[in-house]
Formats: structure tokens, C-alpha cells, sequence
């Protein structure tokens, strides 16, 4: 089968999340032996430096085929209208090149989805959509975005969503079925947890945020770190909030037993997920939650909120949840991990991974569901 991947970009060094869970997509599908051909649209502003215009090459073993061109905020209708005059243009020379593919697997209905509806009026091909935009199911959209949304859901093959509780939401506003398939998680990245710690060390990791809670974990933190057994909250990460959550471990005194790391690296976050013993994050809203797979790929249990995306994949075999910006529930969940060690197994936790996440897993669903429908 030969897919086009339909994404809003190409991950770099300067921006490695940027069309990450595509191209994760894309080389787990390549990884059982479909043809994929890599179709990024980047269409950010001018801040964010990379060059501009046209270009194709190849990244393990995929051709890509990229469009650089720089609009930033403006009205969504004119937005759409250059990226698909971008998408005509390569897709022209990706069916030159490559041939006509079999279908194109577009992600975020609002804007790879809108193209693919465009690409199956205009040039006969199917489509499929994997949607992990939670804000696609609430009320800030307006009647035109969700008429588009409409017309790209009902005139797909089948729709994806990244959880649970985001498709049961989808399928009650669009009257279409939504199938839930996780993202893929590079879980060969992270090794089961063996280094011994002497106290228990909590780590955190996520775009600092206010959406991410970090401040509502160092604040559960700060209540339990007075037990012997208690180590160091190592949070990772970066953004807007950092200087705020140096204040909150300031004013706490909790200097010496919170540690900032910034922004980290998967091999740095592997070595650190090797020092901690609970993954926690405090998540507002999840469509999905990556971060919390990696930690269990490193066997680590995990403490998640009901926001979205962990109650597709946390169970009592693998974590806890705990309602949103309920800091008592964060406490004591807290306090479970530290009193319950051996209710958590590293290896059958990684297992548990290995199962539901790995590339092979997710892609074979995918294809699975193509030759189905």
C-alpha cells in the first residue's frame, strides 16, 4: 500500500515536536513495509527560522517532500487557501515522482484534514483522518469551522481519534464514528527502569505550562517531601511559566528538593527516568498524553489526571488518576506510590507499553482498518 502522510510539518533540531506525531506515523507504517511518502506543509510565521520555499529529500528512508511558506496568525479561510495552493504544487510533483497514492492519512481535521477533502474532490483519492485536536469538540469554534469539520469527517474513509473520551466526544457532536487509536510511542527509546534509588524520587516532565499543573505538583509535593523516604521532584521542561514555578519553590523552601532541569533531550530524560521511581503530571487537558507512555516505557508508574487522554491507557496496574486540580487526590496519590512500591512492576509495566503503543502495534492497526473498510 503506498500512504501519503499529510502533515502541518517536519520535525528539525531547532523544532524536534513540530509534526512529530506524523512523522512517528509515518516511519511505524514504513517500519512494517508500506510505502510512505512524507507531504509537510509548514505554514508558521516568519519567527520561526528555517528556509523558506520548496524542497524533498529523504529521512530514514523516506522521501519528504516539504513546503516552507510563512503566514502566521491570520483569518483561517485565507490560511487555508495558501496551503492548498502549497499542497497542488507538491503534490504534482509527488505524483511525478512518486506515483498516485493509494491514500492520504491527513492529521488535525481543521487543517491537513480540510486538504485531504480538497485532494479527494479534486484529484479521486481517499482519505483518512487521525484528529488529536481537543479543541475541535468545544464551543469556541465558529458554525463555518465546524461545517468544514463536518465535511471533512463525513467525507473520509474512517476517522481516528488519539483516545477514548476525545472520539466519544467527537462522535456526539459530528454523528460520525471515531475510532480510537493511540499514538505511536518511540518506546525503544527508553530502557526499563534498573538503577536503585535509596529515597523515592518523583519526576514531571512537560512544556511549562500552565495547562501542564506543574505548579500543583511541586505545591502535592511540598506536603510529603518531609517523609524520610522522600527524595527529589525533578521537573523537565521548558516555557512561559518557569519563572513563576521558581517562585512557588522558593516561597516553599524547597530549593535543594526541586530541581528545574529545562528543556532535555530523550536520551537525558531516559537517564533521568532511571534516577526517579513515579512519573506524575497534573495535566488540565490531554488529548493523549505521550509523556506519560514514555515514563511507563521506562517501567515507571504513573500519576495522571482525567483529562482527556490518560483514561484511555492508565489502569491500576500501571498508575493512578486523579481528578483535575484536585490537590488533596494528588497528595495522597503521591503517598500510595511511596507506601505501595511493590505494587508496581517495572518490567510488566514496560511490557504493558510494548503492547499497546509500539510502532508495529499502532501501524498495523491502521493499516488493519484501511484494507477493512
Amino acid at each position: 500500500m503506498y500512504i501519503l502522510e499529510l502533515s502541518r510539518g517536519f520535525p528539525t533540531k531547532e523544532y524536534p515536536l513540530h509534526g512529530i506525531f506524523e512523522w512517528d506515523q509515518a516511519k511505524a507504517l514504513s517500519g512494517i513495509g508500506e510505502k510512505v511518502v512524507f507531504c509537510a506543509l509548514d505554514m508558521r510565521s516568519f519567527l520561526r527560522k528555517r528556509k523558506l520555499g520548496f524542497s524533498q529529500f529523504q529521512s530514514e528512508g523516506i522521501e519528504v517532500y516539504r513546503s516552507d511558506f510563512p503566514l502566521g496568525r491570520i483569518p483561517a479561510g485565507i490560511f487555508r487557501f495558501f496551503q492548498w495552493q502549497c499542497f497542488k504544487k507538491l503534490y504534482k510533483k509527488i505524483v511525478a515522482e512518486q506515483g498516485k497514492p493509494d491514500i492520504i492519512h491527513a492529521h488535525f481535521g481543521r487543517s491537513c484534514g480540510y486538504i485531504a477533502y480538497k485532494a479527494k474532490k479534486k484529484y479521486g483519492v481517499d482519505y483518512i483522518v487521525t484528529e488529536h485536536d481537543s479543541t475541535v469538540n468545544n464551543n469556541t469554534i465558529s458554525n463555518n469551522e465546524r461545517s468544514i469539520l463536518e465535511k471533512v469527517y463525513n467525507n473520509s474513509r474512517f476517522n481516528i481519534s488519539v483516545s477514548d473520551k476525545l472520539a466519544e466526544r467527537l462522535e456526539t457532536i459530528y454523528n460520525r464514528q471515531f475510532i480510537y487509536i493511540p499514538n505511536v510511542v518511540d518506546v525503544s527509546a527508553f530502557e526499563a527502569k534498573k538503577c536503585n534509588t535509596d529515597k523515592t524520587n518523583f519526576v514531571s516532565v512537560g512544556n511549562l505550562t500552565e495547562n501542564k499543573g506543574m505548579d500543583l505538583t511541586i505545591r502535592a509535593f511540598s506536603e510529603i517531601c518531609e517523609d524520610d523516604r522522600i527524595g527529589k521532584l525533578f521537573i523537565v521542561g521548558e516555557g512561559a511559566e518557569e519563572k513563576a514555578l521558581k517562585n512557588v519553590v522558593d516561597t516553599l523552601g524547597l530549593q535543594s528538593r526541586v530541581e528545574l532541569t529545562g528543556r532535555l533531550d530523550r536520551k537525558e530524560i531516559n537517564i533521568l527516568f532511571d534516577k526517579s521511581d513515579v512519573f506524575v503530571l497534573a495535566s488540565h487537558s490531554e488529548t493523549f498524553g505521550v509523556v506519560y507512555i514514555e515514563a511507563m516505557a521506562a517501567g515507571l508508574p504513573v500519576i495522571a489526571t482525567r483529562c482527556g487522554g490518560p483514561e484511555s491507557f492508565v489502569n491500576e496496574k500501571v498508575g493512578l488518576l486523579v481528578d483535575v486540580d484536585d490537590i488533596t487526590g494528588l497528595v495522597n496519590a503521591m503517598k500510595y506510590m511511596l507506601d505501595n512500591p511493590e505494587k508496581y512492576n517495572a518490567e510488566e509495566i514496560r511490557k504493558y507499553c510494548l503492547d499497546n503503543f509500539s510502532p508495529e502495534i499502532v501501524a498495523k492497526q491502521i493499516v488493519s482498518l484501511i484494507e477493512r473498510t
